[in-house]
């Protein structure tokens, strides 16, 4: 189980063990494939990391072409740094400053909504025990392990 402890200057140190360190950076990097198109162009996933910010769609459209590319290279910069920082396969000791924290927590909300949403979770679902004989166990375990990560981040934030 990964641990956390705060550091210094308002961040946190993150222990990973091996497995947990390979399943984080392979979620980033699924989702990054999913950010620069390798999947259908109207994947509900990106709808969901980009949902409209106008009902009007000559605002909407306006707005994304002003912002689009900025968000998307913001989300994948942030997938980036967590893989980077969790490197090959080891456990991973990482040392997250203030500024750290910030994107991690961001990456660690898109990783969730995005599984989520592949899996269709809702409110109801979400607060359910997982059914170790449904074939979404797995990933149901990991949507939660993702909300303990964060949950323990901030934590260790707030010396608690």
């Amino acid at each position: 189980m990964p641990e956390f402890r705060p550091i210094s200057g308002g961040g946190v140190r993150l222990l990973l063990d091996a497995d947990e360190a390979r399943v984080l950076r392979g979620l980033a990097e699924e989702l990054r494939s999913v950010l620069q198109g390798a999947g259908p162009a109207d994947d509900p996933v990106v709808e969901r990391l980009f949902p409209a910010a106008y009902e009007d769609p000559f605002e909407e459209e306006a707005y994304r072409d002003m912002v689009a590319g900025d968000l998307e290279q913001e989300k994948i910069a942030g997938l980036d740094a967590v893989a980077a920082a969790l490197g090959d396969d080891r456990d991973a000791d990482v040392a997250l400053g203030s500024d750290d924290v910030t994107s991690w927590l961001a990456t660690l909300t898109d990783l969730r909504l995005a599984l989520g949403t592949r899996l269709g979770v809702d409110e109801e679902r979400m607060g359910a025990e997982v059914d170790p004989s449904s074939a979404d166990a797995a990933a149901m375990t990991v949507l939660h392990w993702l909300g303990w990560v964060q949950e323990g981040i901030i934590h260790a934030l707030q010396g608690t």
